[in-house]
């Protein structure tokens, strides 16, 4: 009886321990399968352009020369410096402002109505008469042609047209007129003789002119006119075309009735 059970048991065992060993394993991953990808990482961040690269400051205690181009700056070439006059050329200027110092002094002599203008006006043209003739003689000692250059064109042109400006006028206009062109003539003569005229004259004779007798008589003409500008009061003080020195009416007024006769 209890061989059987024990035999029974024994079956019992056997076939059960049969039953597992027949359960097919777990399956394991194909190792034909593709790997998975890794997750996509966001691309490195490009690097920044540098700064451009600053000059290096000047040392301490010093400036940048005037004139020097300066780093990154565009330079444009300067103009040419102008020629000093010569000895002939200088002459050549003289000749024509004196020439049209005596041409427009001529013509108020014979227009001017104030007679301290006409007695100015004669003594510009015969101390510059003079000086032209003085001028003569130096150039024919020195044995030099006077020869032409931009400003003696120029003073020539200037003639022309304040002669013609000079005889449009007539009367009081015409005084302040004359007299307002000899202040300039003058400065412009003076501002020649200083400027251009004695810092470049290479003959002795002609430097001692043009510093001890034209440059006196210029300064002179030019105070004299000055003077009588004060004199003759403000320019339009003598508009003619308006009854007993009355100023015409301002432009959008009305003219004021004249009292009854």
């Amino acid at each position: 009886m209890v061989a059987s059970r024990n035999a029974l048991v024994l079956t019992i065992g056997l076939a059960v321990g049969v039953g597992c060993s027949n359960t097919p394993p777990a399956s394991s991953p194909s190792t034909n399968e593709a790997p998975p990808q890794p997750a996509p990482t966001a691309a490195p961040p490009l690097p920044e352009a540098a700064p451009p690269a600053m000059p290096p400051a000047p040392p301490p205690g010093t400036e940048p020369q005037a004139g020097a181009a300066q780093p990154g700056t565009a330079t444009t070439p300067s103009a040419p410096a102008e020629a000093p006059l010569t000895d002939e050329q200088i002459l050549a200027v003289l000749d024509a402002s004196n020439k049209k110092e005596i041409d427009e002094a001529q013509l108020a002599q014979t227009k001017a109505k104030s007679k301290d203008v006409k007695a100015y006006a004669k003594a510009i043209a015969q101390h510059h008469a003079e000086a032209k003739a003085k001028q003569a003689k130096l150039v024919k000692k020195l044995g030099i042609t006077a020869a032409d250059s931009d400003k003696s064109k120029q003073l020539t042109e200037e003639t022309q047209s304040a002669l013609e400006q000079l005889k449009t006028l007539q009367g009081a206009d015409f005084d302040q007129q004359f007299v307002a062109t000899m202040i300039k003539d003058h400065q412009n003569t003076l501002d020649f003789l200083d400027r251009k005229a004695l810092p470049n004259a290479k003959n002795a004779d002609l430097r001692a002119m043009v510093e001890n007798d034209l440059r006196p008589t210029i300064e002179k003409h030019l105070k004299d006119a000055e003077a009588l500008s004060q004199k003759l009061g403000p320019a339009g003080a003598g508009a003619t075309g308006t009854q007993g020195g009355a100023q015409p009416p301002a432009p959008g007024t009305k003219e004021a009735p004249l009292p009854p006769k």
